[in-house]
């Protein structure tokens, strides 16, 4: 029987369904993608632009050399370390799942990270564009398959008989956002979220049976406020690492050490740690190996203080939307044509090497794709 989750999924698109079927006299058409264009919000983009052109041509210069930076900080390391590449995906479950291939997000999480990277990544683009003076013919929403867009519509031949610097300011407009959007969320979390909806201590979820934890006498919905002696601060870097909330006070304990526990209520218990065996995969040698690791035998999370309260569902939200973010613009600034960073590029070499340009882009296109390719495969 269908759950009420993947219920409300089907239902979105059914949604979707009728409103693109109603609307199809003004919908583009082609193959799998399908295009709304609409002269909506220009005049609101148009506002925002012509508050200060002066201060978004500053804001979009120094945009620029943030790009450039992580421009090359990003092939810097996709070449050198070749680090893990995964697609994000819509997942009919509320939990988050992880292949070799890809992360799997649940479908209304995705739907509100997408959202909150796509709207001011696409405004920017516009805002900047405005602020340089140069028109849009439109702005709209695509859809890809299953995968939603936006995108904004300047005039290409403004935009080509412009200056360098302009085109620089706009195309480097929307992942610029990405990061301003990213760290901020970073840091009204750090700073302010985190510390409001907290309180020293964990609570303790679940205790695998037989474990040290079970031996020592704790129990689930136990709130743990001391160890060895030492308050339990829980911090969004640990969150954010999982390494857990009280290795700051205990460092990494040794199989065999005793842990020492103080509860709410002022219970002690002492919590011997005992050992498991994890399997492992070595990918690049396809072997399987073991390995001992101290354990304890409990699931833990943080102390909020509204308790059953919508707050960890928001700082996971809040997370997400700041992690991925932050990885959309990098994606999106490597110099790859027709991404925003292949623009970038293909800005600067139509400058200083225009008999060369197109032989450059696509040299560096090709480079960066295949390791892009490399690095997703090798993890399969």
């Amino acid at each position: 029987m269908i759950d009420i989750y993947s219920l409300s999924v089907l239902l979105f698109f059914l949604v979707l369904a009728i409103i693109i079927y109603k609307d199809r006299k003004n919908i583009d058409f082609k193959y799998i993608l399908i295009m709304r264009r609409t002269k909506k919000f220009r005049n609101f983009i148009d506002r925002i632009a012509k508050i200060s052109p002066m201060f978004w041509k500053i804001f979009g210069t120094f945009g620029v050399l943030v790009c450039f930076f992580y421009m090359i900080q990003g092939t810097f390391l996709l070449t050198v370390f070749q680090p893990q590449v995964q697609l994000v995906l819509p997942s009919l479950s509320p939990e988050v799942s992880v292949s070799g291939w890809s992360i799997n997000i649940p479908f209304w999480s995705w739907i509100i990270i997408i959202f909150c990277i796509l709207v001011p990544h696409e405004f920017f683009h516009g805002i900047m564009a405005r602020a340089e003076k140069i028109n849009l013919k439109s702005v709209g929403l695509l859809l890809l398959a299953i995968f939603p867009g936006a995108f904004v519509e300047p005039n290409e031949k403004q935009v080509k008989k412009s200056k360098l610097m302009t085109k620089l300011r706009i195309f480097a407009a929307g992942s610029f956002a990405n990061f301003i959007v990213s760290f901020l969320i970073f840091f009204l979390i750090l700073y302010f979220i985190w510390p409001a909806i907290t309180v020293p201590g964990i609570v303790i979820l679940e205790i695998e049976p037989d474990s040290p934890a079970d031996l020592a006498g704790l129990k689930s919905g136990m709130i743990l406020n001391e160890v060895n002696g030492k308050e339990i601060t829980t911090t969004y870097t640990e969150y954010l690492n999982a390494t857990g909330y009280f290795y700051e006070e205990i460092g990494y304990p040794e199989i065999g050490e005793v842990i020492k526990f103080r509860t709410k209520d002022n219970q002690n218990f002492d919590v011997k740690l005992s050992y498991k065996t994890l399997e492992l995969i070595n990918k690049t040698t396809n072997t399987t190996y073991t390995v001992n690791v101290t354990y304890m035998g409990i699931n833990y999370a943080p102390v909020y203080k509204i308790s059953g309260s919508f707050l960890p569902d928001l700082i996971y939200i809040l997370t997400m939307i700041s992690f991925f973010s932050l990885a959309v613009g990098i994606i999106n600034i490597l110099p790859i044509y027709p991404l925003d960073g292949g623009l970038l590029v293909e800005s600067l070499t139509d400058k200083y090497a225009k008999k060369r340009s197109k032989q450059i882009v696509r040299a560096i296109t090709m480079f960066v794709v295949l390791i892009l390719i490399y690095s997703f495969v090798k993890n399969l």
